[in-house]
């Protein structure tokens, strides 16, 4: 478990790192909280202490335990200092260490990560002072997460009001996980089900999730790297997404990216395509039925001039036959890797959990049945091997 210390200074965005507290220890660490004496304006120690693990302020200050500035910051992996005052940020650039909250903080060992999310009046933060001191401290290594346009406490709209709580998360996430390997590697992912149009309302799709691929974007995104993640559903990501409906658009978006280092072929594409009528087909106009051409579709995983590994995932019923296809899938293909599901009334789609066979041409490995997060990392486990 790792320990994160959340230093929280006096903005009035304060009440959010309440929120920011319950989020971080629902993933898991354990979060360590410094109060400045600006925030004991607007809350008070009891209302922290309810949440912390452990609490530091200018009231509980000690040299008989470790509420002091040099003990409390020893254990942290990380710091996340939100919300950031212009008062503090300005403190914490020039060494002005005149209060217990900026000695904490200066005396963190150096080489944890360092995040700062500021929240501000629009024209406090964008001041000449500010803007200096947020580009000194990000030289110096610290992780910037930029505040965003809202309507200000002051009533003000603008620049300025903290980021949202679930990119605070990813970022510090991203820091503490980030590994060398992943770092300067791209890859793009694609997910969820395509539609082919029958006509201007109706479509042939699927019912893919799209759960997985979002799961492996996160996961790659953690490890640090650059990550693009195409899909059909829509999902809410601290990376870049770009949406498509159609195969043909699926095929479009991913030829942006054939100079990425690795292809990762989630999405479920429809094995077949028709031509879309114009309009709505009127069902009076067809009362004994409707009868559709359906031609068979591109195979886009196996036809993309794509320049670094690909990786695809199969779908099986057949659990006799379902290695042997996929190991035909790896040739015909000249994939890197497949990843075989194979459903049945246990796994299907849109679930939250699965059983993945790593199959590349080295060797196969399957997974027990986890949650697709705890598979994400797996596979990229499996990755590392291909280099």
């Amino acid at each position: 478990m790792k320990t994160i210390l959340l230093a929280v200074s006096g903005s009035i965005a304060f009440y959010k790192a309440y929120e920011l507290i319950s989020l971080l220890k629902k993933e898991g660490f354990r979060v360590k909280v410094l109060l400045s004496l600006g925030v004991m304006n607007f809350a008070t120690k009891l209302s922290f202490e309810a949440l912390a693990d452990e609490l530091l302020c200018q009231e509980n200050e000690s040299w008989q335990n470790t509420n002091n500035h040099i003990a409390f910051s020893k254990d942290c992996d990380g710091v996340l200092f939100a919300p950031a005052s212009v008062n503090s940020i300005n403190k914490l650039n020039y060494g002005i260490a005149d209060n217990l909250f900026i000695q904490t903080l200066m005396a963190v060992d150096k080489s944890k990560p360092f995040l700062i999310a500021p929240a501000a009046n629009t024209k406090m933060y964008l001041h000449f002072s500010t803007q200096t001191s947020l580009k000194n401290l990000k030289d110096q290594g610290c992780i910037i997460i930029d505040p965003v346009v809202k309507t200000l406490a002051c009533k003000d709209e603008g620049l300025g009001a903290l980021a949202e709580l679930d990119s605070i998360i990813s970022a510090l996430k991203r820091s503490l996980m980030q590994e060398d390997f992943f770092k300067n590697k791209s890859f793009v992912i694609s997910g969820g089900g395509t539609k082919e149009k029958i006509d201007d309302v109706r479509c042939i799709s699927n019912f893919s999730s799209g759960k997985m691929a979002k799961a492996i974007a996160d996961a790659l995104y953690f490890l640090g790297a650059r990550v693009v993640l195409v899909s059909s559903v829509d999902f809410k990501t601290p990376y870049v997404l770009e949406k498509f409906e159609s195969s043909l658009e699926l095929k479009e978006k991913l030829e942006k990216y054939k100079g990425f280092d690795v292809l990762i072929m989630a999405a479920a594409v429809s094995d077949f395509t028709l031509e879309a009528y114009k309009g709505k087909i009127k069902k009076n106009e067809h009362l004994n039925g409707l009868d559709l051409s359906l031609k068979l579709n591109e195979d886009i995983l196996k036809n993309l001039d794509f320049k670094g590994k690909k990786i695809g995932f199969k779908m099986e019923f057949d659990p006799q036959n379902a290695l042997e296809n996929a190991k035909k899938s790896l040739i015909d293909k000249k994939l890197d890797m497949v990843c075989l599901n194979v459903l049945d009334e246990h796994m299907g789609f849109g679930s939250d959990e699965n059983s993945i066979c790593f199959i590349t041409h080295k060797h196969t490995f399957q997974s027990a049945k986890e949650k697709k997060e705890k598979l994400a990392f797996i596979l990229a486990d499996e990755l590392r091997k291909l280099w």
